[in-house]
């Protein structure tokens, strides 16, 4: 092994494994490599619908959490979420990105006088296409609560400042986390102990909810992909229960100082959502944000909303308003439906909903008239995703992602 470009760090959620974080963050300044942080997640966790679960927001939170650090450093940092059995998920995973390192964590027998591999770390290490290194737990980290702590995992990630996103809907599933009241709740967001008084409480919320009648907006932290309930939980609790998709919310954005993209991100967010009127549309590349605004105004003016001098009219919004709900959103399912993602580690569907448009533009030079729809098919193809799930992709050699200037 002459060079290491690509780590590939398997991750819980629970500190216990954290001790692996230092030793890839060593090797990758020493190699000048990319860290490539995978949470494997069981079938059942994925929602076929193809929305976000509440395992899968739990997962992305946490490892936007644990890469803040790495990324201040300068480091190419990119957090990945797979289905599977565990130990053959990180073996794929491992083929498929072309891993020349992964560094697991070693399972440790209480009582015995040595480490034994646990069966997932045995699997991996024989099986694995690449050197394996192990790292013996901090036994003294603890597990992690069913519900994420704020002040946990903002030490995670380092320096961060606050930014007031104001009034908006938000998923319901993609709240994971509480100030200050993590250990005392159920994934439920009802208190594992429950008294009298705060059951009573909940069941006139959760009529209140039933009866359609208007409750104040819950309020969030954002930190990451997650969010996390500063004051609301009863009313979150309520929504899960009903089934609820989204929920208003007054959110405030914690952003890592040390991350100048993640810095970058929000305000090219920010800006889009200002021009737009859009709030639920996420990427992870700034740049992608111009590229999807172009696209929903070509959208909203071809339907027939001109642009004004005046600024965006109720018109024009309600066009940009159609294409979030006729193009991107389906646009978005059928990425996640065909496992994209995969074939672009950092990516968010809306990166490749840019990408797809990018590709439009080349067949329409070319000759060759193409809808979105159309085109994000021709773009399955290319990458080898010719209609198959998750699951179904055959392995690419993917190029070196981009470095961090």
């Amino acid at each position: 092994m002459s060079t290491i470009a690509r780590i590939l760090v398997p991750l819980d959620l629970s500190p216990l494994g954290e001790a692996k974080l230092p030793v890839a963050q060593a090797q990758a300044r020493a190699f000048g490599a990319e860290v490539l942080l995978l949470h494997v997640l069981p079938l059942e966790a994925i929602d076929e619908s193809g929305a976000v679960s509440s395992e899968e927001a739990r997962a992305r939170t946490y490892l936007d959490a644990v890469a803040g650090p790495l990324h201040a450093e300068g480091l190419v940092v990119h957090g990945l979420v797979r289905i599977g059995p565990a130990a053959a998920t990180i073996v794929e995973a491992a083929r498929e990105l072309e891993a020349d390192l992964i560094v697991l964590g070693a399972s440790l027998r209480a009582g015995l006088p040595r480490a034994f591999l646990g069966s997932v770390a045995d699997e991996v290490v024989r099986l694995a296409p690449c050197p394996v290194m192990l790292v013996q737990p901090h036994l003294a980290a603890g597990v992690a609560t069913p519900v994420r702590s704020f002040a946990e995992d903002a030490a995670r990630m380092g320096p961060i400042a606050q930014r007031s996103l104001g009034l908006r809907a938000v998923e319901v599933s993609r709240v994971i986390g509480s100030v200050g009241r993590a250990a005392t709740l159920g994934t439920n967001f009802r208190p594992i102990r429950r008294e009298r008084l705060d059951e009573e409480r909940y069941r006139r919320v959760l009529g209140a909810f039933k009866e359609g009648i208007s409750l104040p907006p819950v309020e969030l932290y954002k930190l990451g992909f997650g969010y996390y309930v500063l004051d609301g939980n009863h009313r979150i609790a309520a929504a899960r229960e009903m089934g609820q998709v989204e929920i208003d919310a007054e959110v405030i954005e914690f952003v890592p100082l040390g991350d100048m993209e993640a810095q970058r991100s929000f305000a090219e967010r920010r800006a889009f959502e200002r021009s737009t009127g859009l709030t639920r549309v996420e990427a992870a590349h700034p740049p992608s944000y111009g590229r999807l605004r172009e696209l929903a105004e070509e959208y909203a003016t071809v339907s027939g909303a001109a642009p004004s001098a005046l600024g965006i009219t109720p018109e024009r919004r309600e066009g940009i308003r159609r294409w979030y709900t006729q193009v991107f959103r389906p646009l978005a399912w059928r990425i996640r439906q065909l496992g994209l993602a995969r074939r672009f580690p950092g990516d968010r569907s809306a990166d490749i909903v840019a990408r797809v448009a990018d590709l439009r533009d080349a067949e329409r030079a070319a000759g060759r008239e193409l809808d979105m729809a159309q085109a994000l098919e021709l773009f399955a193809i290319q990458n080898d995703a010719p209609g198959g799930g998750p699951g179904d992709l055959p392995r690419r050699r993917l190029p070196l992602m981009r470095r961090r200037a």
